[in-house]
């Protein structure tokens, strides 16, 4: 008996504990960086489709050509203290797209618009 309790090969309960709780922690924070990637998954799909639908809207199907609007003719620039100037036959055009966006199960419709600059033509209006 005096030799059986003087072995001390084994665990004692305490670092099996331990053990379990480590163990335990190392796989919760896998789980909570799975559901992280989830998410992130989804939001980057949702955001992609999105991105689709406005590039639909701005480059329609059959080469139809977008109906750019003239916001502007001549672009006004002030650079703080400095002078203003205007640059002459330069138009300011823009787009409007909008896209259906489906988020937590619900549809919105989201818009967004486009702007390019592009040359003035004699006519007044711009080449696509």
């Amino acid at each position: 008996m005096k030799h059986t309790l003087q072995n001390q090969r084994g665990e004692t309960i305490v670092e099996v504990l331990v053990s379990f709780l480590l163990l335990m922690l190392f796989t919760a924070m896998f789980v909570v960086s799975l559901r992280y990637a989830r998410a992130m998954s989804q939001k980057a799909e949702s955001l992609r489709e999105t991105a689709y639908a406005f590039c639909a809207g701005l480059y329609p199907a059959n080469n139809a050509v977008p109906n750019w609007v003239n916001e502007r003719d001549g672009l006004e620039f002030s650079f703080g203290d400095y002078n203003e100037f205007t640059v002459n036959g330069v138009e300011l055009d823009s787009v409007e797209t909008s896209a259906e966006v489906t988020e937590n199960g619900q549809k919105t419709t989201e818009q967004h618009k486009f702007y390019r600059y592009s040359k003035s033509t004699a006519e007044g209006t711009t080449d696509p």
